[in-house]
């Protein structure tokens, strides 16, 4: 008897669902491995705080708090949802209008994910991403939230062409035309200043919008939206490492050190007090144990560490490096800030 290809005898449906059943036991190793990339983000951040010394890190994993590296690891990293939502969505809704059929297009994991999301969420996910994201990205969140509203009329109203030009063509022209009233004198200094790609994220998005809003071609439609969504898998986890790198986890103080009279300024990083010394990693990273008796005072300085923004653009007062949060409750400025965040003593005699 001859022996047929694997699953020649079974039925179209039953066979599309053992497919689908192996799909999933097959990505359960990637749910399984989920919950162990933050933890390995915090290993990674206490590894290089300590300079990659490992004295200096098993201390640190001693003293600082579990809760604190969470708390840093989550304000640091909240613009990374909206961005895996929102390109879910888009490239899903994308591939569901340009696919042959609906029954092919669900067939894509991407669509299914997509259909999955709630319109409620797409609505909150937009306004986290508005009051977290920094001013120069702005631009891309109009852009990709306008492509879904958009690919959303194109799948839900088809017939209604009216409201489908007026939706996919009119209002991301209307929207660009108001963002560039906007943004072109940023764009312009960004420019000047040399700073392309801060021009770029300017200027790019709005034009772009009109045409993320229609189908392609439907041979390629499936090529360009799971390529896009791969290589944004592929490049996410390290720039998330990047970025938390970078994260303050403990706080900046800076201690009166030595004799009353004329004290010395010490910046650095409390890791603990006890009765006796306190403990702390300076800004080269080296741990060192000051008694008591010899701090004559101490400041807490947040804003002093941060770092030194890269770009000199603004737009309308609003720095491209600002959150609309930051915006609205601005730091405040340096001369306002404690004389001994800056190095300067406050008590000299």
């Amino acid at each position: 008897m001859a022996v047929g290809a694997p699953g020649a005898g079974i039925p179209g449906g039953v066979k599309e669902r053992l497919d689908r059943r192996t799909a999933g036991r097959d990505q359960q190793w990637v749910l399984t491995l989920l919950p162990a990339f933050p933890l390995l983000l915090l290993v990674l951040r206490l590894w290089y705080l300590s300079r990659q010394d490992l004295q200096t890190m098993l201390l640190l994993v001693q003293y600082v708090s579990p809760l604190g590296l969470l708390s840093a690891l989550l304000i640091t990293l909240i613009w990374v949802p909206p961005v895996a939502i929102l390109l879910t969505r888009a490239l899903g809704a994308l591939l569901l209008v340009s696919a042959l059929s609906r029954m092919d297009a669900l067939r894509s994991w991407l669509v299914r994910l997509s259909l999955r999301t709630p319109d409620w969420v797409v609505v909150l996910t937009v306004l986290v991403a508005g009051l977290s994201w920094q001013l120069r990205f702005l631009p891309a969140l109009m852009m990709v939230s306008l492509a879904i509203l958009g690919l959303a009329v194109r799948d839900r109203r088809p017939d209604s062409r009216r409201l489908v030009r007026g939706v996919c063509v009119v209002l991301p022209l209307v929207v660009a035309a108001a963002a560039y009233t906007w943004l072109l004198p940023a764009a312009v200094v960004a420019v000047r200043a040399g700073e392309d790609l801060t021009a770029a994220l300017l200027l790019l998005p709005p034009a772009l919008t009109v045409l993320l809003t229609g189908p392609v071609p439907a041979p390629a439609a499936r090529l360009v939206t799971h390529w896009v969504a791969v290589v944004v898998a592929l490049v996410a986890p390290f720039a998330i490492g990047a970025i938390f790198l970078r994260a303050p986890i403990l706080p900046v103080s800076a201690l009166e050190v030595g004799d009353p009279a004329r004290p010395t300024v010490l910046r650095a990083h409390v890791i603990t007090v006890d009765d006796r010394t306190t403990t702390v990693l300076d800004m080269r990273g080296r741990v060192r144990f000051v008694p008591n008796d010899r701090v004559v005072s101490r400041a807490l300085c947040p804003a002093t560490a941060r770092d030194a923004p890269v770009s000199t653009v603004a737009a309308r007062g609003w720095h491209v490096e600002q959150t609309a949060l930051e915006w609205l409750a601005p730091a405040p400025p340096v001369d306002e800030q404690d004389p001994r965040c800056q190095g300067r003593p406050l008590h000299v005699r």
